[in-house]
């Protein structure tokens, strides 16, 4: 078999094999072999797509030629709260990533913004401040054919919460990372009652720095930060921790891996798989449709078995010497599913619906059951998970998830005595990449849309929009000889909220880690809707959720819309070059670098607004004064050739991350607002600009009324409104200032 009639010749799907999993020349055949490592089941199961490896996996399996990892993830130790636990932290980041690892680390031990420090600083820059250090070396460090992924964490308890929440309001803030709160059910029924809750944080003298909020406000900013920005993430501590195999012991989680579906211990890794439910369908969009159990069965006890095998395969090959302890003491694997949505479709039942709950139950039950008997008998084969003592296989037993499956006494007094070859088994990872070149609906999410576009960068090195139609729907044409689908093919958008928590609550029940799912809302969803989401997702047993509502500031992976078309052009012809006036308006920034001073100077046209020249100048000699002396030229010719001022500004902001911008914010948080130079001049100009542009306006409507009105309603205003809150900006110190929100033009 070719690849190409694996995947049914789809080019996405092809692209994604060629690019991400295969290595140098090898055929599928080649592949298939490399992959499976002489396992002729798993070998079957991949080759009829009814199983497939996670991607490092499927890339990395068999490969001697350089450091890899057949882990997609990991969680790391928590950083202690030391300047040299903080920056070792960023040290094992970096050795990971380098390797293709994706990493989950929670700051929750690190002192709060302002406190004191024994050094020259005097006082902490606070959690946060670090953020921007981990996120630039996420990006740093490069994964040919994949980004690097960090999860950063951290308590609700924590004095620097409402700093965290906040945190991606700004776009350009910790771009490479994740962020998630770990909320309590302490905090949750403080939101309930409307009543006061405690941040604190324990010194190492003892001392305690506490703050006191109302946990309806927090919570409900919360939900704000998420309708507007689709992050952070929660994740609900307790259930977490009190809802798998190890409930009742002295295991702790660290963390959780950047998609938030494996809770980990230090160290821990996720090493991955799928099962493909849509391929245990039998006469699928037929009255006799139903799942072949018996073949699902046999899968599952394939798959844990092939999980298993590249687990111990690979424990000299993590990154770290701690990861290396951790993965052989516990012994943690991730056998998941995709494909949940196609499945129900090909049974003709509604996503969400009564009757798909059922069907829901049914197999992942069986999947669960079959694969804590899987890992019994490799136990009483190999022996338990190293670190399982007497008292943990007792204390397993009697975990709430081993009591949901109904096992029978012999098989209970059986764990009991032999242990589990895992301590962790089952998982529902998003196979954004896997589902796709499988051509199914990944994770156990509904389709995204039966035709869409999917924008990608990592294939190619250069963005490339892909229309993509879902093959579910050409099967059900073929089967059927209906044109009009029916209802029961419903996309992401389509289904009530409630009705996607009712199924992952159903999931979770089966299932001893966690769910990677995003909950799609519509445009017109409310901030109240998304905080009745976070509430219902608790009460229904949930250990974390994300939101994505259609039409928020973050651009999405999956769009709906058509690609623009391209107007025709003519030739290029050289732009003419114009000379600025000496009748110009000038403004001034001084910004604080990661190596100085520099000094901004922009002339603006007094008429229109319009950028006409620059002048940057370093508080020092050599080659970045140079630098800097060679951008202003440049941005003013850009500026004179009648390129926008946001084009321009939009090149500075690409410039990226410089180290010494980046050391300087994590250990000063003094920095003007930006990454490096380039970005922070972009920044400055876009604020000098927007305030121009201001005043022009009130200028002008001054000349027709006397008075200052609001262009857009008429009421008396003569100050701009605040970019973050909508509130009127005061002038305070020299600066537009809002007092509702802190917001300052000048910061």
């Amino acid at each position: 078999m070719t690849v190409e009639e694996w995947l049914n010749g789809e080019a996405l799907s092809i692209d994604i094999w060629k690019r991400k999993y295969q290595q140098g020349d090898e055929t599928f055949e080649q592949w298939l072999d490399r992959v499976s490592g002489g396992n002729q089941c798993i070998r079957q199961l991949i080759k009829e797509q009814k199983f497939i490896f996670a991607g490092r996996i499927l890339s990395n399996r068999g490969v001697t030629d350089r450091k890899i990892t057949y882990s997609n993830c990991y969680c790391l130790t928590p950083p202690q709260d030391s300047l040299e636990s903080i920056f070792d932290a960023g040290s094992k980041l970096a050795r990971t990533f380098s390797y293709g690892g994706g990493c989950g680390l929670d700051i929750s031990n690190l002192r709060p913004k302002n406190a004191p420090v024994n050094n020259a600083a005097k006082s902490t820059s606070g959690t946060v401040s670090f953020m921007a250090l981990y996120s630039y070396i996420t990006g740093l460090i490069g994964q040919e054919g994949r980004r690097g992924a960090l999860m950063i964490s951290i308590s609700c308890e924590h004095p620097d919460l409402v700093e965290f929440i906040n945190l991606k309001s700004d776009l350009d803030i910790c771009t490479k990372a994740n962020i998630s709160v770990r909320v309590t059910d302490a905090f949750m029924r403080a939101v309930e009652a409307n009543a006061d809750f405690k941040l604190h944080f324990t010194m190492e003298n003892g001392s305690e720095i506490t703050r006191v909020v109302n946990a309806k406000e927090v919570f409900m900013l919360l939900a704000r930060r998420n309708w507007e920005m689709a992050e952070p993430g929660i994740l609900y501590w307790n259930r977490i921790s009190n809802y798998n195999l190890l409930q009742n012991t002295d295991f702790k989680y660290a963390g959780v891996n950047p998609c938030a579906e494996e809770p980990l211990p230090a160290g821990g890794s996720c090493l991955l798989g799928s099962l493909n439910l849509s391929k245990f369908v039998s006469k699928p969009f037929t009255a006799d449709a139903s799942v072949n159990t018996m073949a699902l069965r046999s899968a599952v006890e394939c798959a844990i078995k092939a999980l298993n095998s590249v687990l111990m395969e690979g424990l000299p090959l993590h990154p770290l010497q701690e990861q290396r302890e951790s993965v052989a003491g516990w012994r943690q694997i991730g056998l998941g599913t995709m494909g949940l949505g196609d499945m129900l479709i090909k049974l003709g039942l509604k996503y969400g619906s009564p009757e798909s709950l059922a069907v829901i139950e049914e197999v992942y039950r069986l999947i669960a059951i079959n694969a804590v008997l899987t890992s019994l008998q490799l136990a009483k084969e190999n022996g338990a998970f190293p670190n399982c003592a007497d008292e943990i296989k007792k204390a397993m037993v009697k975990s709430d998830f081993i009591r949901n499956l109904n096992l029978s006494d012999t098989i209970l007094k059986e764990i009991e005595y032999y242990g589990l070859y895992n301590s962790q088994l089952l998982t529902c990872a998003p196979t954004g990449t896997i589902g796709t070149m499988l051509q199914v609906s990944t994770g156990v999410e509904p389709n995204f849309a039966f035709s869409y576009n999917r924008r990608t960068v990592s294939l190619n090195n250069e963005e490339t929009i892909y229309k993509v139609d879902t093959p579910i729907t050409a099967l059900y044409k073929e089967v059927t000889g209906e044109t009009i689908l029916p209802d029961f093919f419903v996309a992401a958008d389509e289904i009530p909220y409630k009705d996607r928590i009712e199924v992952q609550a159903m999931l979770q029940s089966f299932i001893d880690a966690s769910i990677s799912s995003t909950v799609n809302l519509p445009n017109s969803t409310t901030v109240e809707d998304v905080a009745d989401l976070y509430m219902l997702a608790w009460k229904k047993g949930l250990k974390g959720i994300t939101i994505w509502r259609n039409g928020c500031e973050r651009q999405a992976i999956l769009s709906k819309d058509e690609q623009p078309t391209k107007e025709e052009v003519s030739p290029n012809t050289p732009t003419k070059i114009k000379k600025a006036s000496d009748d110009c308006i000038g403004r001034k920034r001084t910004l604080i670098t990661g190596c100085g001073t520099l000094h901004l100077t922009a002339f603006f046209d007094r008429e229109t607004g319009q950028l006409l020249e620059t002048y940057f100048s370093k508080g020092s000699q050599g080659g970045c004064a140079l630098f800097m002396a060679g951008l202003s030229r440049m941005v003013s010719l850009a500026a004179r050739g009648n390129i926008s001022i946001e084009d321009i500004v939009d090149q500075l902001k690409s410039a990226g991350t410089c180290p010494s911008y980046a050391v300087r914010k994590a250990t000063k948080n003094d920095t003007s607002k930006g990454s490096s130079c380039p970005v922070a001049i972009g920044f400055a100009l876009t604020d000098m600009y927007n305030q121009l542009q201001q005043e022009l306006k009130v200028r002008n409507i001054q000349k027709e009324t006397g008075v200052y009105q609001s262009v857009q309603n008429g009421t008396k205003s003569g100050n701009p409104k605040c970019p973050k809150c909508g509130e009127e900006l005061n002038m305070s110190e020299g600066c537009m200032t809002c007092p509702s929100c802190g917001y300052s033009k000048c910061s």
